[in-house]
């Protein structure tokens, strides 16, 4: 089964994901640690809700495709060549997006080469050099790696004529990698989901919390604070105290980092895991508290078959309440898009434009997002529109959707 794989390949330890890891360890410190009088009576915990269950929803390629520019004349693109660098292979997320990547290039004609890769910087630049050496038209790199890590080699790939997309930068990293096509997440937005959530869930009354953070990675000071911003915002008597732990100690640090928090803070009854990657070794750290029936955990963005699996089986449907994340397909779509208009010297997408949904995962639709992929199929039309390419019905509709079956666990 490939659901199984995904889980064996989910839950392995990044120890060279190099564009996400610049130091190891764990350490603690507090936000938001002095709790103010009152509680969060002044808001609205409809609204709360409303904003959760908007979240949580069917998302609609129609919501999105005014942000992506257009159509992308693709007439010219057959035969020519394209180099898919996953930022490392070993994540079913990075793996799963360079194959739709690599789906919709050869769609439109194009000849794709997904460079599977340990997450090294040495490995990627390897990739950019054989595109450059090997008369390759463009390059789409994206999922777990800060580009600028590669900056020399992508420029030389820009000078060559090679047209270079990226997924998942931030705009720092990406202009000093000197990339200007690239599509991202809204980290901010998800943070913000979670915390409505979470006071949502406690009727507004104040709750103490730790976020599990892993510093190096670059979206975690994005949503870390928007996270103190909509908690200070809706529940400004509520606390959060930080733990770090960095992605390549993830599967060693993780469980007795939480099992030792929730000792030392017995009052503490919420957790914010950054990361979707982090939800096993945080159950682990739950049960060894001897705390699963007094924790309720949000955020954990980067989704995934394997965790929203956890949401549908004791003790995780009963603790994690939300999996925040978008759909690699999706994902993988968006990074071509960027990279045809590359190819033919369009404008990029505006940052801020170029995103797509995040799906809030919860107890209550992980069995459905599970069993369907949770992404409908009218953004695989949607895409195909705007690339020019006919649209898709009946059983080839739906295997480009869930990368034929591999989404489902059917394949």
């Amino acid at each position: 089964m490939r659901r199984a794989k995904i889980f064996r390949q989910a839950v392995i330890p990044v120890a060279a994901v190099a564009g996400l890891v610049l130091a190891a360890g764990c350490s603690t410190n507090s936000n938001n640690s002095s709790p103010n009088s009152g509680n969060a009576s002044n808001v609205k915990i409809s609204a709360l809700t409303s904003n959760v269950n908007t979240a949580a929803a069917l998302p609609t390629f129609s919501t999105y495709a005014a942000q992506y520019g257009g159509n992308v004349p693709t007439t010219g693109l057959a035969g020519k060549k394209i180099m898919i660098i996953p930022g490392v292979s070993a994540l079913a997320a990075c793996t799963e997006i360079a194959q739709a990547t690599a789906a919709i290039a050869t769609d439109v004609g194009m000849v794709p080469t997904i460079f599977a890769n340990g997450g090294t910087t040495a490995e990627h630049n390897t990739a950019i050099e054989d595109a450059i050496h090997q008369g390759y038209a463009a390059i789409a790199m994206g999922c777990a790696v800060d580009p600028s890590t590669s900056a020399p080699a992508l420029k030389q790939a820009e000078a060559a004529g090679i047209a270079v997309s990226v997924y998942g930068a931030t705009t720092q990293e990406a202009a000093a990698a000197g990339v200007t096509y690239n599509n991202v997440d809204p980290y901010a937005l998800d943070a913000k989901i979670a915390a409505d959530q979470a006071v949502a869930q406690h009727d507004g009354k104040p709750f103490q919390s730790i976020a599990i953070t892993s510093n190096a990675a670059p979206a975690t000071e994005i949503m870390q604070s928007a996270l103190k911003a909509e908690l200070k915002k809706t529940c400004p008597a509520c606390t959060m105290t930080e733990v770090n732990v960095e992605v390549p100690n993830w599967q060693t640090d993780i469980q007795s980092a939480v099992t030792s928090a929730l000792l030392q803070n017995p009052k503490v009854t919420v957790l914010f895991p950054d990361y979707a990657g982090m939800l096993t070794y945080m159950l682990a750290g739950i049960q060894g508290a001897h705390r699963t029936n007094n924790i309720k955990t949000y955020l954990a963005f980067g989704g995934g078959t394997p965790f929203i699996k956890l949401q549908t089986q004791e003790p995780g449907s009963s603790i994690i309440q939300s999996d925040i994340g978008g759909y690699p397909p999706w994902t993988g779509y968006l990074m071509f898009l960027q990279a045809a208009r590359a190819l033919a010297k369009m404008a990029p997408i505006p940052y801020s434009q170029a995103i797509g949904p995040d799906r809030v995962v919860t107890p209550q639709n992980a069995a459905e997002v599970l069993a369907t992929g949770g992404w409908g199929t009218d953004w695989v039309n949607g895409f195909r529109s705007l690339l020019g390419l006919p649209a898709l019905s009946g059983a080839a509709l739906t295997s480009a959707a869930t990368l034929n079956g591999a989404m489902v666990g059917t394949s």
